[in-house]
């Protein structure tokens, strides 16, 4: 019966999957062919006031905070996703943060590997960490959340936009110097598979719920 219901959350949502999984066979030809500096100065090369601005604030829309406010949002008002909301945040985080502090602390950020390169541009007021690098953990917060809410939502025409909230937060970890492409990437492919197994989990046990019930009556 999981298996029949992921297959069904997949297909029911096929726009947002099949958008994100063409963005990540491009995306895995940048990373096969293009150096990570590379793509580091090309997306910190369009810097601007605004951007400086948006992508500060934009970035917050996968740190730990924003998911918590998430969370409470649906407590209050959509109960029946509670627990699955925040395991769906809560287990893509702590695999990440396994991952990043386990298996590849020895990954250093962009402002370390690239401290000779006078061309980038810092934005003020930033905290640029520098150890820990892969994967990253606000992409990985980010797609996980998003892919939450893009599978919640009873406003389908509207995952698009959702996946692009995801992938500015990606881009925003790259611009604001904070990861390499290869981070965000991960992060992202993380965030999205997890919260879409979780959330075919519980949907599979409610259904099984439901059975019971109807069999009991």
């Amino acid at each position: 019966m999981y298996f029949t219901t992921l297959k069904n959350i997949v297909t029911e949502n096929n726009r947002y999957y099949l958008a994100y999984f063409i963005l990540l066979i491009g995306s895995l030809i940048v990373q096969f062919n293009v150096a990570q500096f590379d793509v580091t100065l090309f997306i910190n090369s369009f810097h601007n006031t605004f951007l400086d601005i948006f992508f500060s604030y934009f970035t917050d829309f996968g740190d730990g905070i924003f998911a918590t406010a998430v969370v409470l949002m649906l407590v209050l008002f959509k109960r029946k996703y509670w627990m699955s909301s925040i395991l769906c945040f809560f287990i893509p985080a702590l695999i990440t943060q396994l991952l990043k502090h386990y298996f590849f602390s020895d990954f250093e950020r962009p402002i370390l590997l690239m401290k000779n390169f006078p061309q980038l541009h810092y934005v003020d007021g930033v905290n640029i960490n520098e150890l820990n690098s892969f994967p990253s953990g606000h992409a990985t917060q980010a797609f996980a959340l998003f892919t939450f809410m893009a599978l919640v939502t009873p406003y389908r025409k509207y995952q698009l936009l959702i996946l692009l909230a995801a992938i500015l937060v990606a881009i925003s970890r790259i611009y604001l110097l904070q990861h390499f492409f290869q981070d965000v990437l991960a992060g992202s492919f993380i965030g999205l598979i997890v919260s879409t197994l979780i959330f075919a989990a519980f949907e599979t046990y409610n259904k099984k719920e439901k059975v019971v019930g109807e069999v009991k009556q």
